[in-house]
């Protein structure tokens, strides 16, 4: 006889079942700190921008909104702009949902990681 066994085949893929269950949480925290580093790529250039911005006009107010990324709203603070300070939060978006952090930079350059429905129990990122 040539082949497989229908029992061999069966081993097989209950073996790369175990492998691929094992493999998966380990992508899948890869995948949400990439996206989580792109968040961040995308906050500290909008810093970079605001200040440009502010050594031409001295001042924040009516700065260029921050574009978003794939899987992250980039806006101001509700307060921010303001004429000397502001606050960046990449808030995850609705069809990201298993984000539960959000990053926020602020102009002294302080950068956070929060729960994203308070904006509470952070720390730096």
């Amino acid at each position: 006889m040539r082949g497989f066994t229908l029992i061999e085949l069966m081993i097989t893929i209950v073996i790369l079942a175990i492998l691929a269950s094992m493999a998966y949480p380990s992508y899948d925290s890869f995948v949400r700190k990439a996206r989580m580093e792109e968040a961040k790529s995308s906050i500290m250039t909008t810093a970079k921008e605001m200040e440009r911005y502010y050594s031409r006009n001295r001042t924040f107010t009516n700065a260029p909104d921050p574009a978003d990324t794939d899987y992250f709203d980039i806006a101001f603070a509700a307060s921010s702009p303001q004429d000397s300070s502001y606050e960046i939060i990449a808030t995850p978006k609705s069809s990201y949902a298993r984000e539960d952090k959000a990053i926020s930079y602020n102009s002294i350059g302080i950068l956070v990681r929060c729960d994203k429905a308070t904006m509470r129990n952070c720390e730096h990122y």
